[in-house]
């Protein structure tokens, strides 16, 4: 029934979108601030992952197109069915907040206490991609330790167009996608996108399926106002071999881990110029997931069993914020507000731990968060910015967190070298899962907490077509959650440390030749010097060689190479991964505007490596893309 009602939801603007529009709406998204401004003035260290850089990899999962990011490590063992996990700048996958058109979409339910499953976010859907690195409680609230990834997806255009797109693979990969964009009258537009994956079974055992539908309705009658709306749903299902059990290569159990899930988001937004350096803006939203899943369980090894078990689980999460702005003097912008947040989450579960003996594991929680905020931008000269932020979170249960960052940014020789420096804080509070787990949880968990430094340079040559950046970073963890084998319960621990470097390089060498490149250092020192983090390696890095020898045609070569690093399974205990480099091919020929070919190849050299014990990566895999476009 939710998809059916998605589908009238979106095709109601649709039907009333008269022809005609003179200009396309295009909304300002900066992710770590709620002050209007490019990316370029702020001191936020961030990326941007733009279109551009999206049709040029033409990656099959959002997975692979993140891991040329800095500062990001990502894995996805056994296929897209696999646990994804992002590890920002050395923080826990449930560390960093997950933005979908700036709706929440963490999963407080799972096991990974918070994390989201990128699995479900559909490559053609995706227009750009903002990553702001450091704690952002004080703008986001709970769950933003590490950081804020928002993935914003494509919108409307000012004139009517469509476009269908097709693409098959190895290992049995077929997708496919339909939009439809245009115009409403001529002070929006609007876009309505449906999609189809099927991952084949590129690792044995790892199958994965999604099918997708979304749309966006922009609407700005005037100078002064503008109202947006949007909704998608994905449903999704897949097979693994479950985590820890050593994968297709190890486990003994040969039975896969089932999953299957349902996710929706809903929101609108307006903006209001109401008077002269003023401002009113306000949103509403709502997510909700539904997911199930059944296991096999493992078999024993040098670690203990896991036994069978499943969940069928429900999240909602309704969020609702306004915020005013103004200008009271030129080199001041100030915006203050408050917003709430209401998060429900239930879970029917069961362990078996010996044939026809199940311990149930339910919970049903709730939680209302209020905030407040407030942010300051104070323009000193035209070379210097600094920026401030403060929050209050009441959370219901918990005693109430404030948090605060502050950055400056100096840009010196015209703009070409730009120094910035931020501290932050940020906060987390328990899942729902690590609460209310009737084998694991303690409703007696504090939040987690984050302290985070960052100081960066970018420097550009050659009239700007060198651009290098980079940064140092130091980041404080306290009383992290974690599962305390001997009391057999979640608990806090003590202090982990993380710190190192981020650098990125683009290098326009000829108007035909880009070179992009990318490399991160992460030092971990958990408090408890016998830990070691699961899954982190000390460098990674990369680069993309980007050419275009004729207008119609576009090459781009990615290099990716991974440092080794330690992980743990049940048949084995700890070992060390391997090291690894990955090459990934894409080629695409536009004989006309309405028409793209693409020859991509994934994994190149067909490098045999893991990412976790058991876990052969996919070896090589071509991938034939066909797109065609109409209108416009």
């Amino acid at each position: 029934m939710r998809p059916i009602l998605l589908i009238i939801f979106l095709f109601s603007f649709v039907s009333s979108a008269p022809a005609g529009a003179q200009e396309e709406i295009e909304r300002l998204v900066v992710t770590g601030t709620r002050l209007e401004d490019s990316a370029e003035r702020l001191p936020n260290t961030m990326s941007v992952v733009d279109l551009v850089d999206i049709e040029a990899r033409n990656n099959s999962s959002l997975v692979d197109l993140l891991r040329a990011q800095p500062g990001l490590h990502l894995t996805q063992p056994g296929g897209r069915a696999g646990v994804a996990s992002l590890f920002l700048r050395g923080g826990e996958p449930n560390s960093t907040v997950f933005l979908l058109d700036g709706i929440r979409v963490n999963d407080l339910n799972n096991t990974r206490g918070g994390s989201f499953d990128l699995a479900t976010l559909g490559i053609d859907e995706v227009e750009r991609i903002e990553i702001v690195r450091g704690p952002q409680s004080s703008i986001y609230g709970s769950d933003a330790l590490s950081g804020v990834v928002n993935v914003i997806t494509r919108g409307g255009s000012d004139k009517l167009s469509g476009g269908l797109t097709g693409e098959i693979g190895g290992y049995d990969y077929h997708r496919a996608n339909v939009e439809l964009t245009g115009p409403i009258g001529d002070a929006g537009g609007f876009s309505v996108r449906a999609g189809t994956l099927d991952d084949g079974e590129p690792v044995p055992g790892g199958t994965f399926e999604l099918n997708t539908v979304s749309g966006k309705f922009e609407w700005r009658p005037g100078a002064n106002f503008g109202l947006n709306a949007y909704a998608r749903f994905a449903d999704s299902e897949g097979t693994t071999f479950p985590e820890d059990s050593g994968g297709p290569e190890l486990a003994v159990i040969r039975e896969v881990d089932q999953k299957q899930a349902e996710d929706l988001t809903i929101g609108a937004d307006f903006d209001w110029r109401f008077a002269s350096g003023w401002a009113l803006a306000g949103l509403a939203n709502h997510y909700e997931r539904e997911d199930e899943t059944l296991s096999p369980g493992i078999a024993p090894g040098v670690r203990d069993p896991v036994p069978p078990n499943g969940a069928h689980s429900e999240l909602e999460r309704s969020y609702a914020s306004l915020r005013l702005s103004a200008t009271p003097a030129e080199p001041i912008d100030i915006s203050f507000g408050f917003d709430f947040q209401r998060e429900q989450g239930r879970s029917d579960g069961f362990v078996e731990f010996f044939p026809g003996f199940e311990i149930p594991t339910s919970f049903d929680l709730e939680r209302d968060i209020l905030g407040v905020f407030g942010e300051l931008r104070y323009a000193v000269s035209d070379q210097l910015t600094l920026l401030g932020s403060l929050r209050h979170d009441d959370p219901d249960g918990s005693s109430g967190q404030t948090t605060g960052k502050l950055g400056g940014l100096l840009s010196l020789n015209d703009d070409r070298t730009q120094i910035r420096a931020n501290w932050g804080t940020g906060f987390k509070l328990p899942s729902f899962f690590a609460l209310g787990n009737p084998l694991v949880g303690n409703p007696g968990l504090k939040p987690e907490e984050s302290e985070s430094f960052d100081l960066g340079l970018r420097q550009s040559f050659f009239d700007r077509r060198l651009t290098a950046d980079i940064t140092l970073f130091y980041n404080d963890y306290t009383n992290l959650i974690d599962f305390d084998s001997d009391l057999f319960t979640n608990v806090n621990r003590a202090a982990v440390e993380t710190r190192g470097l981020e650098l990125s390089i683009d290098y326009a060498v000829t108007g035909q030749l880009d070179l992009l490149g990318h490399a991160t250092y992460t030092d971990i020192d958990p408090a408890d010097s016998d830990v070691t983090l699961r899954q982190r390696p000390e460098w990674r890095g990369g680069a993309d060689l980007r050419w275009r020898p004729a207008e119609a045609w576009l090459m781009n070569l990615s290099w990716l190479y991974v440092g080794s690093s330690f992980d743990s399974s049940v048949p084995t205990g700890g070992l060390t991964l391997a090291s690894y480099n990955r090459v990934d091919l894409n080629l695409s020929w536009d004989p006309t505007k309405y028409l793209r070919l693409a020859l991509a190849v994934d994994n190149l050299l067909d490098e045999d490596y893991e990412e976790a014990i058991g876990f052969p990566a996919p070896g090589i895999r071509g991938r034939f893309t066909l797109r065609f476009r109409f209108g416009g």
